[in-house]
This record gives structure tokens, sequence and C-alpha cells, in this order.
């Protein structure tokens, strides 16, 4: 559809942004394993930021595009910019509140989940994820379960929400739940391994790699 739209106007700046964020998904998510994927994500969003840097969806794309490069320095500066362009947009707020995850911020990350989930109250299962995964960080795994538990609810196809509740389980010793978790994340992508999660996942600190790596071993995850 983007394809489409970029075709129809090559100066559609959003249409950019969009496709952009669509390629850095399908890394994200194990839908591609091939990482130049990435690239072509940013530079989509950079030919979005060269057609109109006023569009906060571009800043939002560039966080979360730096974000999976690792970059976080520079996808937080994105992230603020998208909520500079537009206090009410809560899509910028969640990407960022994931960003700061990312990053090493939980309790940053919190107060940006709740920011959009308030202004919009019939939010996407990401939303719920992101708080629910500050928690995570953080060592509240109750709380943790209980939000990721909600995001489950609201897309129950979705694998983030699963891939939390695994190591969370795991964590916690309930090992019969985590097991469970870990076989509905291979049911959704069957791709799925313990060295790609390595490979990609871009925590800014890799013992917190380590942890979540060690919790989804434990869940019977290769």
């Amino acid at each position: 559809m983007f394809e489409k739209a970029i075709a129809l106007d090559p100066q559609y700046a959003a249409a950019y942004a969009f496709l952009g964020f669509l390629y850095t998904v399908r890394w994200a998510l194990y839908w591609s394993q091939n990482p130049q994927i990435l690239e072509q994500g940013l530079a989509l969003a950079q030919k979005a930021l060269a057609l109109n840097d006023l569009l906060p969806v571009t800043h939002r794309v560039l966080c979360w595009t730096y974000v999976w490069k690792k970059q976080h320095d520079l996808a937080l500066a994105e992230g603020l910019k998208a909520i500079a362009l537009d206090p009410n947009d809560a899509d910028s707020y969640s990407i960022l509140s994931q960003a700061l995850n990312f990053a090493g911020k939980p309790e940053e990350a919190i107060g940006f989940a709740e920011k959009a989930i308030r202004l919009n109250p019939h939010y996407p299962a990401a939303y719920i994820t992101s708080l629910g995964w500050a928690y995570e960080l953080l060592g509240r795994d109750e709380e943790a379960i209980v939000a990721v538990k909600r995001a489950v609810a609201l897309n129950p196809d979705w694998l983030p929400p699963h891939l939390f509740l695994a190591a969370i389980y795991s964590n916690l010793g309930r090992e019969e739940e985590a097991r469970a978790e870990a076989a509905e994340m291979l049911q959704i992508n069957s791709n799925f391994s313990l060295e790609g999660f390595r490979q990609r996942i871009p925590y800014k600190d890799p013992m917190v790699t380590e942890r979540i790596l060690a919790n989804l071993r434990k869940a019977g995850l290769k």
C-alpha cells in the first residue's frame, strides 16, 4: 500500500516513513533473517525526513529504527523530537517508552508508557507491553505479569508479550507456565531462536540480554 502511494506521489513523506517502519518491524519480529532490511528501513525514514522534517511519524520511525541499530542516543533524541512536534501523539510516547527500556532507563519508560495509555484509552498491545516490560526490568515481576497478560488478551498472536511472560515465569521458577509461553512463541514464529535473539535484540546493557537468554533457555527454547 505504501509503495503504491509512493509511486503515485514520490514526494509523500509519510508513506516513506511508514514503509520504513514496516521494514524495521520485519527484522524486530523475526519475519526476516536479512539484517540489511534495517538499512533499507533507515534509508526510507531518512528519505521521509529529507522531504518533510516536521512530521512526527518520521522522527518516531527514526527512533524505532535507531533502536534496532543499537544507536540508543540517536533513538532517544528522535523520540523526543516526535513528541515535541506533537505532544498528543500516543504512538510517539509508546515508541519512546520502548526505546528507553532498551537503553536501560525503565523508570523513565514507565512514565511515557502511561502517558501513551492516557492519550489513547483504546491502546494497542504494544503500549501495555512496554509498561510491563519496564516493570520486568525493575524486578517488579508480578506487576509485569498483569500488564503483559493484558497485552496477550489484546493481541494473542503477537510474539513479544509471550516472550516476556516466558522469561518472567522462568525467572520465578514457574516452569510449566514458562514452557507454555515458549510453545506459544514457536507457534507464532517457528523461526525464533536464541541465537537470533542474541544477534538482534538491542539492549544497551549486554547483561540484560544474557539474563533474558538464560530464562528463555530454562523455558525450553533453543
